[in-house]
C-alpha cells in the first residue's frame, strides 16, 4: 500500500474542507504515527484496519513514550491522534474507499479540563499601568492591553485586524473571520476606544513603512502585520514586568474579560456573543471559576464554618 500517496490524497481533502493551514498541519502530523502504525503491521488495505486494530493503536498510544524526554504521551497528545485517525477514516469513507468507519466510535482519552487562568480586577490594573505610555512602544502596548481585555478577543483574531474592521465612529469592532472562520461584531468600550485612536493617529502612521499595508497593528519594523507570536512575546514581557506572579498571555486576558463581566452580573448569553464561542457550554466553564470564588468565600463567611 502506497502510504505516501494515501497521505497526499487526505492532505488535498482536508485543505478543501478547512480553510486554516493549522488544523490541516495539525491533522497531518497527528496521523503519521498510525500511518507508521499500519506500515509496522504490514497492512495492504484500509480495510484490514479494524477495530482491533484501532484498539490496539489506541492502547499503545496510552503506554506510550515520547522517544526524546522519555515522559508518557499526555491526553492532549493522544486525543490529537486518535482525532486525527477519526478524519481519516472519515475521509476515505466520504470518498467511497470504505462503506463504514471502523473509528467512528472509538472513544477519547478522557481528560479534566483545568480552570481557566485569570488575573483579579486589580492584578489586570496593575499591568495595565506597565507601558511606557509617553513613547511610540508604549502608546501601542497599551492600546494592545486594552484591546484585549476589553473585547475578549483571540491572539489570532487581533492579529488579522486591517483598519477597515475597526470602525471608531461607531465604536466596534467588525471581525470577518474569526475562530471556526465565523465573523462577529464586538463592542468597543471608552478605555480600548481612546487607546485605539491615540496608536492610530500617534503611533501608526511613524511605525508604517508599505503605504499599502492595511493591518490595524504593525510588527516593530513597520514593515507587516503583527504576528501571534510576536504578540503573545509583547503581552508576556509586560506581564513579567508587571511583577504578577503569574504568566500573562492573550489568552489570559481573554478569559480574565468573561470572568469579570460574570462577576459584575453579565449574562453568558452576551459573553457568549462577545467571545465568540459557538456553544453555551464553552462559556459556562467560566462558571468553574465563580464556583470556586463562592466556595473559598463560603469557607471564610459562613458562620458554621468559621466555627468549625
Amino acid at each position: 500500500m502506497d502510504f505516501d500517496l494515501w497521505l497526499a490524497r487526505f492532505q488535498d481533502w482536508l485543505r478543501l474542507r478547512f480553510s486554516s493551514k493549522d488544523t490541516v498541519r495539525n491533522c497531518l502530523s497527528g496521523l503519521r504515527p498510525f500511518i507508521d502504525f499500519a506500515l509496522e503491521l504490514g497492512l495492504t488495505s484500509w480495510t484490514e484496519a479494524g477495530r482491533d486494530v484501532l484498539d490496539e493503536y489506541r492502547t499503545r498510544l496510552f503506554f506510550g513514550k515520547n522517544h526524546r524526554t522519555g515522559a508518557a504521551w499526555t491526553v492532549g497528545t493522544q486525543v490529537a491522534r486518535i482525532m486525527a485517525v477519526k478524519t481519516f477514516f472519515r475521509f476515505l469513507v466520504k470518498d467511497g474507499y470504505l462503506l463504514l468507519s471502523p473509528a467512528a466510535h472509538l472513544e477519547l482519552p478522557r481528560r479534566r479540563k483545568p480552570l481557566p487562568s485569570v488575573l483579579s480586577e486589580l492584578e489586570m490594573r496593575q499591568l495595565l499601568e506597565v507601558p511606557e505610555v509617553e513613547t511610540h512602544a508604549g502608546i501601542r502596548d497599551r492600546a494592545i492591553l486594552e484591546l484585549l481585555y476589553g473585547t475578549g478577543l483571540r491572539n489570532g483574531e487581533v492579529c488579522s485586524l486591517t483598519l477597515d474592521q475597526v470602525d471608531l465612529s461607531s465604536q466596534l469592532v467588525r471581525l470577518q473571520k474569526g475562530k471556526g472562520n465565523k465573523g462577529r461584531v464586538v463592542p468597543l468600550g471608552g478605555e480600548a476606544q481612546a487607546w485605539l485612536e491615540a496608536y492610530l493617529t500617534r503611533v501608526r502612521p511613524a511605525l508604517l513603512r508599505d503605504p499599502h499595508l492595511q493591518a490595524l497593528f504593525l510588527d516593530r519594523w513597520g514593515h507587516k502585520a503583527l504576528s501571534r507570536a510576536g504578540l503573545s512575546a509583547i503581552v508576556n514581557q509586560l506581564g513579567k514586568r508587571s511583577g504578577l506572579d503569574k504568566n500573562v498571555t492573550p489568552h489570559v486576558l481573554r478569559h480574565s474579560c468573561a470572568t469579570h463581566l460574570l462577576r459584575r452580573g453579565a449574562g453568558l448569553r452576551h459573553i457568549q456573543q462577545l467571545l465568540g464561542h459557538e456553544s453555551i457550554s464553552t462559556t459556562e466553564h467560566y462558571t468553574r471559576v465563580e464556583i470556586s470564588d463562592l466556595r473559598r468565600i463560603l469557607s471564610r463567611c459562613h458562620p458554621r464554618e468559621r466555627q468549625s
